[in-house]
């Protein structure tokens, strides 16, 4: 192992000590795990760029990026667990939660498939636990036990893919599965394919894997809700964009159409009963249902352009997605509950969070000239060009991403009307209906203060998203 080696996981390494010091020190969990994570998005400048550990790991502009991504996520749900969750085992939270992102780094830079696969599982294992933080809640035990049994089925189906792919192969090197591949055991091949592209299927909440995710999301923890949603399933993504769009070459147009119907299933689905919800967050996992779909439409289009749209709403969504489950978790925290009542008057309660809930669900819709707009622009305009140009399927699954998004706005609508036209309509559980303003965790102001300039600055400036976004597609295509 040279320096060069070492040098190539170091966000890997300061996050992982992060961890253990969070273990050992008894006061300042939160402070010292934000420190740590600050630390790790500075040695991205740092990092040498090449093949390391024999060729099993990669450091370009897109594993960078997906590295960069996932330690803001982290940081934002770190900068929004203080003062939302209870005090038990609070050293034990932020080790997990830096546990979990060390996993998700590790996804980042793997070029072979074992390692994908460990790394995978040393963030889920940690997402599981998470996920049944509060232990005398019976929900959140509900949503651990159900995150469990759904996590092991779809690791099993990837890891029997991946042993179907190397029997094909002879190799687990991501680059080398098209090139090793033998004509004679292409069906094994393809058969590992699907069976890996169920496992991950789980993961990103794909139509029909999808049906775990409202029960989880709304049984764990707000900030670990937030996690998920905007950490772990874009884990999944990536793990798909190196497998199928990056390495299969040959094969991903072959692909396409299947990753086209799994899209218009996903995100008609994900919004038509994210409409009926009287939950905010059983709202909010099926809103991120129906964003898979959008994001593989990606896939779906197969080209750079393509992929630029798809790591562009990966973005948004990660960052407006996470900002509106920490203040689900404030107002959970202040006993206002999660159904839609609980949000009458948030704006006269507390002008910011409704501010930033405000221009976050409209982003999330889609209406400009917010981040999520911008994003479905060139994730929708992606897939017209490719349908203009050979595949005419393309140009309607377009209109029914813009026809989904058109429907989305409803319930977001109804949410916003709430928080600044609606007067409580019933004692809330735990707070006077006129109560005083809500007073924001000083960690959680920071974190809403970040989400509030991330979405402002996109808005007006895309473009510097967007050249970052076309150099890291480049590395790899």
């Amino acid at each position: 192992m040279s320096f060069a080696d070492v040098q190539s996981i170091a966000p890997e390494l300061i996050v992982t000590l992060g961890a253990f010091v969070v273990l050992f020190v008894r006061k300042h969990s939160p402070q010292i795990a934000v420190i740590e994570l600050l630390l790790a998005l500075l040695s991205l400048f740092f990092l040498p760029h090449g093949e390391f550990f024999f060729g099993a790991w990669e450091i370009h502009a897109f594993a960078i990026f997906f590295k960069a991504l996932f330690l803001v996520v982290a940081l934002l749900v770190v900068l929004g667990s203080p003062g939302t969750l209870g005090a038990e085992r609070e050293k034990e939270y932020y080790a997990l939660v830096l546990f979990a992102t060390v996993g998700m780094l590790g996804v980042a830079g793997a070029k072979e498939l074992i390692t994908l696969f460990v790394s995978f599982e040393l963030s889920s294992l940690s997402t599981y636990a998470l996920a049944g933080y509060i232990k005398r809640d019976e929900r959140s035990l509900e949503a651990a036990t159900k995150f469990f049994i759904i996590g092991a089925l779809s690791s099993a189906l990837s890891l029997y893919g991946i042993s179907l792919i190397y029997g094909a192969t002879n190799t687990t090197f991501i680059q080398n599965l098209v090139a090793l591949q033998s004509p004679d055991l292409e069906i094994a091949l393809r058969a590992g394919l699907v069976f890996v592209l169920a496992g991950f299927g789980f993961k990103i909440t794909v139509v029909p894997f999808h049906f775990w995710a409202p029960d989880v999301y709304e049984g764990a923890p707000a900030p670990v809700t937030a996690l998920l949603a905007a950490g772990s399933k874009k884990m999944g993504f990536l793990a798909l964009i190196k497998i199928f769009l990056v390495s299969l070459v040959a094969l991903k147009l072959d692909w396409g159409l299947l990753f086209g119907v799994l899209a218009l299933l996903t995100m008609t689905v994900g919004n038509l009963l994210a409409l009926v919800q009287t939950s905010v967050k059983r709202m909010l996992a099926y809103s991120s249902i129906a964003h898979a779909g959008y994001i593989l439409i990606a896939f779906a289009v197969g080209t750079e352009y393509g992929l630029v749209g798809g790591l562009f709403h990966i973005v948004t969504h990660a960052i407006t997605t996470a900002g509106v489950f920490l203040i689900v978790a404030l107002l959970a925290a202040k006993g206002l509950g999660e159904e839609y009542v609980s949000y009458s008057g948030l704006n006269r309660r507390q002008p910011l969070v409704a501010l930033v809930l405000l221009l976050s669900l409209l982003s999330l819709a889609g209406v400009p000239p917010l981040p999520g707009f911008q994003s479905k622009f060139v994730l929708f305009g992606s897939a017209v060009d490719a349908g203009l140009a050979n595949k005419s399927w393309l140009v309607l699954l377009a209109i029914a991403g813009v026809v989904n998004s058109a429907l989305s706005l409803a319930f977001y609508a109804r949410l916003i009307k709430v928080a600044y036209v609606d007067e409580p309509e019933r004692p809330l559980v735990g707070a006077n209906p006129h109560a005083e303003a809500l007073t924001i965790p000083p960690l959680l102001l920071v974190a809403l203060l970040l989400e509030l300039l991330f979405i402002v600055v996109l808005a007006v400036q895309p473009s510097l998203l967007l050249e970052a976004l076309r150099s890291a597609v480049q590395a790899i295509f």
